[in-house]
């Protein structure tokens, strides 16, 4: 091909001729590096660039180079987290996304990722629950402690404070743990000694 065919993305050959014009010039005034005829600056007149965007990144319509407005929303609607503007994400259509959390990042429950809670902003709620349903003593809503399984704790005591069992000493004795395994002591193994044949010899 001949090197005045060649024309770089703009429109524009080696010798910074436009393919559409003629001229020096693209359609909109901007030269092969950018700079417009009349404002002898890389903006045209209404404030755009040769790319069509303005000092702060936007286009005429309003979105920048990756397709979102100056209030983080897509041409679709949707932010960078899928949610538009209602709080209703994209994927799911209803407030929470995917992993299960809304557009403020917290789940129903209130817990965010780090499981902490919007109201009391620790990982307690209002009821003192933890993320995963447990008090800071260990037991849920239904009494049942964590460790034990039970409605006691190690110290034998249950949700109210409550003595209501011995301390738990042997961990192997807790509904559902894992017994300690047995020593198993070899067996002595029994020799047996090697007699010696005797032959007759006739």
């Amino acid at each position: 091909m001949d090197q005045k065919d060649n024309y770089n993305k703009k429109g524009f050959d080696w010798r910074g001729i436009h393919k559409d014009t003629g001229t020096m010039y693209d359609k909109r005034g901007f030269d092969k590096k950018g700079v417009h005829n009349r404002t002898k600056s890389r903006y045209d007149l209404e404030g755009y660039n040769s790319d069509g965007f303005d000092v702060s990144g936007f286009d005429r319509d309003g979105f920048d180079l990756l397709g979102f407005d100056k209030e983080g929303y897509s041409r679709e609607g949707f932010n960078r987290k899928g949610f538009n503007r209602n709080g209703i994400h994209k994927e799911t259509n209803n407030k929470y996304n995917p992993d299960g959390f809304d557009l403020f990042g917290y789940n129903k429950e209130g817990f965010d990722k780090n499981g902490n809670h919007i109201e009391t902003k620790s990982k307690f709620d209002p009821d003192g629950y933890s993320s995963e349903g447990f008090d800071s003593r260990g037991f849920d809503k239904n009494g049942i402690h964590i460790i034990t399984w039970d409605r006691f704790d190690l110290l034998g005591f249950d949700k109210d404070g409550n003595k209501i069992a011995p301390p738990v000493e042997d961990l192997s004795k807790i509904t559902g743990a894992t017994p300690a395994k047995k020593k198993q002591t070899k067996e002595p193994v029994v020799k047996h000694k090697k007699t010696k044949k005797n032959f007759l010899i006739n």
